[in-house]
């Protein structure tokens, strides 16, 4: 199938100049951009709080309806109106009698407690509690203390010690997570042995049973606890958990169960998350970089990374431009656009080096023409069909899946007319630059030969 006709004579390559200044453009406001704006960061990068809730099974409950509620709580507590908050569906890949429907839920509130609240809190602990040796706390990401005693003692008195202190600062029971040192040695034990044992069952090996329970596990070490004496805890204080708690069974009062897990992502972490993505981009390019030299000629490769690198600048400048939230998945996205830029520009490629050993008479720019028009009936058929495929995803698809499909729209149109644009003039540029090298080497050979 062929939209465009096969003697079809554009002079892309005349045009070359007056296209290589619009992309200069575009990517000096897009740098612009990332300087005075930055990037809108989302939940992966700039830190907050994944939830899974559970509904009863076979709940009808709206997505819109639950990020909804959990928005509103959010401008409640926080005051922030445009705040970020994500409702996933959340599969634990276990068969139809699971007994809970589960959501995953993503909202930039790690903690509704202050920095200097955090630390009041703290000073409090050490001045009230008895035995004290230290209480130290992170400052950022989730509310979380750790408590160190000078001596051991039993960890049912101390448990209720601490709960009844943060009791009188204002917290409510259900936001206190205690955890000490010696319980979570047993959980870690216990989730070791169970792990050991389903293994050895799927391998045929085991029994099988797999192992004790864990309602049995857990009323065994309610037990030990009232026994167990421990010097070392952890504080955990979560507010906006629990208010959410309340909330979801007023709004859901039959569906609703319980919010079974709750981790914060702290911002370093996220700094981290996004320094690795960004870093994964560059070594992308530096792969590519040597790809196409070996495969072609080191005269294309600079064409191609160039290519490359103007699509992924392009796209994360109109983030940064347009505000949206940029995420992992957005990252993913470029390097899905990378490697659809360079099949493309890897297309032109080919038949520009299959043309170049047939026309040896005529000179690379009118190659190059000759070889972007007989692949330019391939090269839209193949950025159409995909941004079909896209488009319907960006009307229909919801949240972060809607800014996924957005770069790769972005991706698909800037890497298309990369190809064209900017690969190819770089082709023509860089063998203008290796032309005059051997040129002047040749001049100093015969100037050598000469004396």
């Amino acid at each position: 199938m062929q939209l465009i006709k096969p003697d079809i004579n554009v002079d892309f390559m005349g045009k070359r100049t007056f296209f290589l200044g619009v992309s200069v453009l575009v990517i000096l406001a897009c740098v612009l951009s990332l300087v005075v704006q930055g990037l809108n960061l989302g939940i992966d990068f700039a830190g907050g709080n994944k939830l899974i809730v559970a509904f009863e099974q076979g709940a009808t409950v709206d997505r819109d309806k639950l990020k909804e509620t959990v928005s509103s709580l959010v401008a409640a507590k926080t005051g922030e109106e445009d705040s970020q908050v994500e409702v996933q569906d959340f599969d634990t890949g276990a068969d139809s009698l699971e007994p809970f429907k589960r959501f995953m839920v993503y909202t930039e509130v790690s903690s509704l407690v202050s920095i200097e609240r955090r630390a009041e809190i703290s000073k409090d602990l050490e001045a009230k509690l008895a035995g004290i040796e230290s209480v130290d706390f992170i400052e950022e990401g989730e509310s979380k203390f750790f408590v160190k005693f000078k001596e051991k003692a039993p960890v049912a008195a101390r448990e209720s010690e601490m709960n009844a202190l943060l009791g009188e600062m204002g917290f409510k029971e259900k936001s206190i997570d205690l955890e000490s040192n010696v319980e979570r040695q047993m959980d870690l034990q216990y989730f070791e042995t169970r792990t050991l044992v389903e293994q050895d069952a799927a391998a045929g090996t085991g029994g099988s049973q797999l192992g004790q329970e864990w309602e049995e596990y857990l009323a065994e070490k309610t037990v030990a606890l009232q026994t167990a004496e421990d010097r070392d805890f952890t504080i955990r204080i979560q507010e906006f958990k629990a208010d959410l708690e309340e909330e979801l069974a007023a709004v859901f009062p039959k569906e609703f169960n319980q919010i079974e897990s709750s981790t914060s992502v702290s911002p370093s972490v996220g700094k981290d998350l996004l320094n690795n993505g960004l870093v994964a981009i560059l070594y992308a390019l530096i792969g590519i970089l040597l790809y196409i030299g070996l495969r072609f000629d080191f005269r294309y490769s600079p064409g191609a990374v160039v290519a490359l690198a103007h699509d992924s600048l392009i796209t994360v400048g109109l983030f940064s431009i347009l505000q949206i939230k940029f995420s992992q998945p957005i990252i993913a996205a470029i390097l899905t656009i990378i490697g659809y830029s360079l099949n493309d520009t890897i297309v032109v490629f080919d038949r520009i080096r299959e043309n170049v050993g047939k026309m040896r008479s005529r000179n690379l720019e009118n190659v190059i023409n000759k070889s972007l028009n007989e692949t330019l009936s391939r090269t839209v058929l193949t950025s159409l069909t995909t941004m079909l495929v896209i488009g319907s995803i960006l009307l229909l698809g919801g949240g972060l899946i809607r800014d996924f499909a957005f770069a790769l729209l972005v991706g698909v149109l800037v890497g298309t007319y990369s190809s064209i644009f900017v690969a190819s003039p770089v082709v023509i540029y860089m063998d203008s630059f290796f032309a005059r090298r051997e040129e002047l080497a040749r001049e100093e050979a015969s100037a050598g030969a000469r004396s």
